[in-house]
């Protein structure tokens, strides 16, 4: 994931943040954007929002915390 790139698109743009959730892989696009390798297992519930100037920020269960070391926040 390029997170400048995102940023920056963002600002440009004057949106407030982007956010990402998926549930048993419904969001294709997310994982591309993400870099979220294809075959991750996911069962739960999360959510990643990727802000114009702060650092992002997860949400998910215990369970799936793993998954987020993949990502920035």
């Amino acid at each position: 994931m390029d997170l400048s790139a995102i940023q920056q698109a963002l600002r440009e743009r004057n949106i407030d943040a982007w956010l990402f959730y998926d549930h048993h892989h419904r969001d294709p696009i997310a994982y591309r954007v993400l870099g979220l390798p294809d075959g991750l297992m996911v069962t739960r519930r999360w959510y990643y929002l990727i802000p114009p100037k702060a650092s992002p920020l997860s949400w998910c269960t215990r369970l799936s915390r793993d998954t987020w070391i993949l990502c920035p926040g």
